[in-house]
């Protein structure tokens, strides 16, 4: 037990450090393409680091569909059901956890000098993301309700939030045209050509791609141990999949947050989260809309209103003084996940 522990600390050291290396080469690749910092954070990182955790629920789903064809093994509905929870859990963890955790970063980091208590971020860029989001998971879930005479045409859906995504990456690309790009001069030197003071593109992109691995290698080993301690407290395949599952997947990838707030460039930070809930609600939605029977039980619906419910008051309450707003609004995050967790894992014990 003690050596598991230690195991789960020892692999998050790992994803910290790969963030950086990420964050690091992530920042002068969008220096090389005249990107700006909201462009950079809501795209280029939130994608990247979305990669790892986009990929277990569409594994779960092919896993049980190919078992049910070959016999044995995971049935298909089993692996639906992860598969589900997996690609809710994102953006509900990405709408409530980590953005506590962002906001308890920069008390922390405040507490420690490193930064000061206001954040500043594109408010333009926060406020897109999260239109779009509210957009593309309100008609992902709302598919869930099609009538079943309609279910065929639930594809149609499916194509709809791709198109969104498409929609939302046009707006952010020329949204930004206009803004300053991000400055090498407030860049750090490329980790990997510290000496080298205008690095080249190759090593900007190396570096990216070796980050990047890193992350979904230290990620792939930090799920299997989360998944052999859950195996050992006898947890169910709904908590694996609605929770366990997208905190080891998508949590520390999102480091990468924490990692840009400590240095306050909160644009890069915060984009870094509400890209990812744009890219969440709609790639790995639309996967499970069309190849799943998509039925949301009680607690996968319960995960839905508190997810909408906080990222909404996050909304109206975060950057409303223009710029700046106060950490404490992204606490509200933890309370709602605190929530959702007491209410499913409570049953259990009952």
């Amino acid at each position: 037990m003690l050596f598991d522990v230690l195991l789960l600390l020892g692999l998050l050291i790992g994803i910290v450090f790969a963030c950086s290396v990420f964050t690091n080469a992530i920042e002068w690749l969008g220096e090389k393409m005249n990107l700006s910092a909201g462009a950079v954070g809501s795209v280029l990182a939130a994608v990247g680091t979305a990669l790892p955790e986009t990929i277990v629920p569409i594994i779960a789903i092919i896993s049980g569909f190919l078992a049910t064809q070959n016999g044995g093994g995971m049935s298909a509905e089993a692996g639906n059901d992860i598969g589900i929870g997996a690609i809710l859990g994102a953006p509900f963890m990405l709408g409530t956890l980590a953005m506590f955790i962002s906001g308890l970063a920069v008390i922390i980091f405040t507490l420690m000098k490193k930064r000061g208590l206001e954040m500043h971020a594109d408010v333009g860029q926060f406020y897109r993301d999260k239109t779009y989001f509210f957009i593309a998971y309100i008609l992902g879930v709302g598919a869930a309700f099609i009538p079943a005479p309609f279910h065929d045409y639930k594809w149609i859906v499916a194509i709809a939030l791709l198109g969104v995504y498409g929609l939302y990456l046009k707006s952010t690309f020329n949204a930004d045209e206009s803004k300053p790009d991000i400055d090498e001069h407030d860049l750090d030197p490329l980790m990997f050509t510290p000496k080298v003071e205008h690095p080249s593109m190759n090593a900007v992109l190396f570096q990216t791609g070796v980050g990047l691995a890193l992350i979904i290698v230290f990620a792939h080993f930090f799920v299997h141990e989360i998944h052999t301690l859950s195996e050992r407290f006898n947890l169910n395949a709904l908590i694996l999949s609605l929770i366990i599952i997208p905190i080891a997947t998508e949590l520390p990838e999102k480091f990468n947050s924490v990692v840009w707030l400590g240095k306050k460039k909160d644009t890069l930070a915060i984009g870094n989260l509400t890209g990812a809930m744009v890219f969440q609600s709609c790639i790995p939605v639309a996967v499970g809309v069309a190849f799943t029977p998509w039925v949301l039980n009680s607690q996968a619906m319960l995960s839905v209103l508190l997810c909408l419910v906080t990222s909404l008051v996050i909304s109206l309450f975060a950057f409303r003084l223009g710029k700046k707003t106060s950490p404490f609004i992204f606490l509200l995050g933890g309370i709602t996940y605190t929530v959702f967790v007491y209410m499913v894992v409570k049953p259990l014990f009952s």
